[in-house]
């Protein structure tokens, strides 16, 4: 470096030097006229290095010296374009990337062949094109960490890239480069359920599906897959991520649950009809009144522990609630038995007895003093939730029109407590029983958040 040399004829190419590139134009055999521009002599002159390029390989980092040599060597004659990238070792020590494009002319007339060369500076696009490798390294690394299986799926369903979890659990190589249809890696009967949830990401809505998967050999794994749609900022979908989260244990435990709920209702089922032999067997006068009275009570218990049950211990909802009570009514015509309320609504497990209970007591006082003891009385159950201070209160009521007379009882028995006392322990509860000349009515109240949940709707 920094020698002098006798610099060889230059061809005159004045357009060359209004160009930042750095150009050369040389014969392949380096005998005869070359051109080098403005841009390319002062890079020479800053490098200390001769203007012909092949004497530039000494500040050519070691590593791309070869395929540097390779290029430069190939005389073959061709007017394609060559190009590669490569680093320069500055003086200060620093390296710049640079960018190569060689192209030979096709000699005629017997010339020479001659070729240009073309170096443009691409550091700065190779320092971003690196931060972007690096952040998707560390993309990579964390999505890996992650044992939810992690997917990004193109609006048609084709898969683009997946975390190692997920290659494990669908058995994909993940050096596969991808590409193939992601349902295509699901059974059958994910089929339906994934195009469904798939059309409804691309359409820019969050959507969900359960679903399974069995590699060869192994158990059956349960999935609970999430679809999000990654959205430009014009809020058109991009891609779609997924996200599979393995909930095989969490389907364990609930079938294990399910079946304890079930032995334990059963069990819970034979204690009361032994308490009901114990009953009949103590009692001095097995069909005294209330010795019925007292087993359609226990049946009551029992009817709602079976909705309970069946709901998974999570509750039962308010119109289940009141049809299995009421049932003891017989085969009353909707028009004289009115159920009115939102289907949707569930008593949470606490309150699902007690307001059972009051139900089946009113039910049987209808039956035998009240609207359903004649042939054009009506009983009304209606219930909603109604906004009070900003706060949600669920209302009940029981409304009796076109029985008989009613009269208020002489003294408060055992069926007052469950229709009356029995609701109000509820937390915030309110409930009153009123005996008008028209009919019974008896209304319940408390905070929402305390006795019913709904599944549209946040309390």
């Amino acid at each position: 470096m920094g020698q002098t040399q006798t610099a060889p004829p230059d061809i005159s190419c004045p357009a060359f030097d209004l160009l930042p590139d750095l150009i050369c134009m040389e014969p392949v055999s380096n005998a005869g006229a070359m051109h080098f521009n403005t841009a390319w002599k002062q890079q020479a002159a800053a490098l200390g290095v001769p203007l012909a390029f092949s004497e530039w390989l000494p500040v050519i980092v070691p590593a791309d010296q070869a395929e540097i040599t390779r290029i430069l060597r190939d005389t073959a004659r061709s007017d394609q374009l060559r190009s590669t990238s490569f680093r320069i070792l500055n003086p200060d020590g620093h390296i710049r990337w640079f960018l190569l494009r060689l192209v030979q002319r096709l000699p005629t007339n017997g010339e020479d062949t001659v070729r240009l060369l073309i170096l443009t500076d691409i550091h700065e696009q190779k320092r971003h094109e690196e931060a972007l490798l690096q952040k998707a390294d560390i993309r990579d690394r964390m999505l890996n960490v992650s044992v939810d299986c992690i997917k990004e799926i193109t609006k048609d369903g084709t898969l683009v890239h997946m975390n190692t979890a997920g290659c494990s659990a669908l058995g994909v190589d993940s050096t596969s480069g991808f590409g193939m249809r992601w349902l295509g890696l699901l059974p059958p009967e994910a089929h339906a359920p994934g195009s469904e949830a798939l059309r409804d990401a691309a359409e820019g809505q969050n959507a969900r599906f359960m679903g399974v998967s069995q590699l060869p050999g192994q158990p059956i794994r349960h999935w609970d897959n999430m679809l999000t749609p990654l959205l430009n900022p014009d809020q058109s979908v991009e891609a779609i991520l997924c996200v599979s989260r393995d909930v095989t244990t969490q389907r364990e435990n609930e079938q294990r649950i399910a079946l304890l709920l079930n032995e334990l209702n059963h069990r819970s089922k034979n204690m009361l009809a032994i308490f009901q032999a114990l009953i009949r067997r103590t009692v001095p006068d097995p069909t005294a009144p209330f010795v019925k009275v007292l087993e359609e009570r226990i049946t009551s218990i029992a009817r709602s522990q079976d909705l309970l049950i069946h709901g998974e211990w999570t509750g039962a909802t308010v119109r289940d609630v009141v049809t299995s009570q009421t049932v003891v009514a017989g085969d009353f015509p909707a028009t004289r038995l009115r159920i009115e309320g939102d289907p949707e609504l569930q008593f949470v497990p606490d309150t699902a007895d007690r307001i059972g209970l009051a139900i089946y007591e009113l039910t049987t006082n209808a039956i035998k003093y009240g609207a359903l003891s004649n042939d054009t009385g009506i009983v009304t159950v209606s219930w909603g939730l109604h906004d009070e201070e900003d706060k949600p209160v669920f209302r009940m009521s029981w409304k009796e029109t076109g029985g008989p007379t009613v009269c208020r009882p002489e003294r408060r028995g055992f069926g007052s407590i469950v229709i009356e006392h029995n609701p109000r322990s509820i937390p915030g509860a309110s409930s009153s029983c009123s005996h008008e000349p028209d009919g019974t009515v008896w209304t319940f109240s408390a905070p929402a958040e305390n006795v019913v949940r709904c599944p549209s709707r946040l309390f």
